[in-house]
């Protein structure tokens, strides 16, 4: 074989093979800022109240924020009665709300959790399980 066609070929072996590290690498570090949220609920004496927390990846989220609402199932679909927010000029944070609440029906927490990096800003949305009052 050529020396020329030797080099073309260890070239392209080692261009794959670059090109193969590095997408594995990128795949491993993809920019995903929430690294944990917790979303919970809890009733008590006539009160609903949200728990909640979010960690983003402290290596690179600067700040973060929650909103979370408590949520009353009534004719058929699920209505917010009480909705608290907070931001962090960190990398995680937790927030809690309580409001008076009626008997008879089904609760649930709804958060809205944020992550921002250099890079982008992240949401996600997620609900607590369901109680009975």
């Amino acid at each position: 074989m050529p020396k020329k066609v030797k080099r073309l070929t260890a070239t392209i072996l080692c261009t794959l093979l670059l090109l193969t590290l590095c997408s594995s690498f990128l795949q491993a570090y993809a920019f995903t800022n929430i690294s944990s949220t917790t979303t919970g609920i809890s009733i008590s004496g006539g009160n609903g109240s949200v728990i909640c927390a979010v960690a983003g990846y402290q290596t690179f989220v600067t700040k973060c924020s929650i909103k979370a609402s408590l949520q009353q199932y009534k004719n058929g679909s699920w209505v917010t009665i009480a909705t608290w927010q907070q931001s962090f000029g960190t990398f995680h944070g937790s927030l809690t709300g309580t409001a008076a609440i009626t008997k008879g029906y089904d609760y649930r927490t709804q958060a809205i959790y944020t992550a921002t990096s250099a890079a982008m800003t992240e949401s996600f949305t997620t609900y607590s399980g369901v109680k009975h009052y």
